[in-house]
């Protein structure tokens, strides 16, 4: 019998992580958010209760990029609720048995992790991300389709990377900091920092 999820999350990412689920074997029970519609079987605060009436084995966070600062206050009330975070893998994504991954990560299909890739709790790599060997992907990190992380790079916690962004080798993505669709980075991007361009280079506002 497939164990039931909730995916925290009704956008268009938490039903891409349903979807994803299913793939999984999960049975998605329904979404928790912050407004009633269909399949919605509460808000997110109603989370202690939705548990204690039964309403799922285990939980993901399923909130993606429109609402980023949101991912990690989710993950932690899971935490404290005392509620299983799942961890999914689409059975054509490519992981390396020295890859290691936390709690509530998401690795869409086509996705390859490498050797010794380590992926920190509730990061989401999406449909075709390559992380080369040696790369460290921290805590609630976001990558978007198509991102390449060459060999040794470090994206620290919080950091997102638009659609097909590139990083060179050997190189770090600082905490939060965010790169823009399509950039090259040749260089470290501190934290907070927002990139854009080939090579990226800082600019206002988010990518």
């Amino acid at each position: 019998m497939a164990k039931r999820l909730l995916v925290m999350g009704a956008g268009g990412h938490g039903r891409a992580v349903a979807d994803l689920a299913a793939e999984c074997g999960w049975t998605v029970t329904g979404f928790t958010d912050r407004v009633p519609g269909a399949s919605i079987l509460g808000r997110d605060e109603d989370l202690t209760a939705l548990a204690a009436a039964g309403a799922m084995d285990a939980a993901v966070v399923g909130v993606g990029n429109a609402a980023l600062d949101r991912r990690a206050a989710l993950f932690q009330l899971l935490k404290t609720s005392g509620i299983v975070v799942a961890t999914l893998v689409h059975p054509r994504a490519v992981l390396s048995r020295s890859c290691r991954l936390g709690e509530g990560v998401v690795v869409f299909a086509g996705g390859v992790l490498g050797s010794s890739v380590e992926v920190g709790d509730n990061a989401v790599i999406y449909s075709g991300v390559i992380a080369e060997h040696d790369c460290r992907i921290g805590a609630h990190a976001y990558l978007s389709p198509g991102v390449v992380l060459c060999g040794g790079v470090t994206i620290e916690a919080g950091g997102f990377l638009g659609a097909r962004a590139t990083v060179l080798p050997n190189l770090t993505v600082g905490k939060e900091a965010e790169v823009a669709a399509g950039a090259v980075v040749i260089s470290d991007v501190p934290a907070g920092e927002r990139v854009m361009g080939v090579p990226a280079r800082p600019r206002g506002g988010r990518p």
